[in-house]
């Protein structure tokens, strides 16, 4: 059984989404709306299960939502879970983002690095062999940004200990990417 969360911890999706947009504004490469076809398709939740969270923390785990999940209903385009308590959380998560091609992604990818550097305190670095691009955000953010297609993935793995969680991270990113090279085969 899950306990319901608390307002402060109920926040966190919500606060992942803000610092993804932080400094952004629309252009030809801005993710498309959950409303379009191809974002409609993917469900982050299908390619990143509970199942999975819970055999990569090792541990159990619940399901996060925020009160406009509450109010709206869950957004298909995220899933977020906490291995820890409601006191010291250790979040895993996956975020979709689709863009209108391929190119417009990896563009967002490489022009969002310098924003990543001034988050992280410059602890950003590449991640060769995954996806068509990637980059991890470490420091206090501990973000995996992945594109695949037109498709970007931002998997946040937070530890209330600060410890590096770019291999936790990198075990959610391989799962949903073979999840999401099945599906669209």
């Amino acid at each position: 059984m899950t306990r319901p969360l608390s307002p402060r911890l109920r926040l966190v999706p919500c606060l992942l989404a803000f610092a993804l947009a932080a400094g952004c504004s629309p252009s030809p490469d801005s993710p498309q709306p959950a409303e379009t076809p191809a974002a409609a398709q993917i469900d982050a939740c299908t390619l990143f299960t509970w199942e999975d969270a819970q055999a990569i923390a090792n541990e159990a785990v619940g399901a996060m939502s925020s009160t406009l999940d509450d109010a709206r209903g869950r957004d298909p385009g995220q899933c977020v879970y906490n291995a820890g308590t409601l006191d010291q959380p250790r979040i895993l998560s996956l975020l979709l983002r689709q863009f209108p091609s391929a190119a417009s992604a990896q563009r967002v990818l490489a022009s969002s690095r310098s924003t990543f550097d001034s988050m992280s305190g410059g602890k950003v670095q590449e991640v060769p062999g995954l996806g068509d691009g990637a980059l991890w955000v470490g420091g206090r953010i501990q973000q995996l940004h992945v594109v695949r297609g037109s498709t970007q993935l931002v998997i946040t793995a937070q530890s209330p200990d600060g410890t590096d969680q770019l291999a936790v991270a990198r075990q959610i990113a391989d799962r949903a990417i073979a999840r999401l090279g099945a599906s669209a085969g």
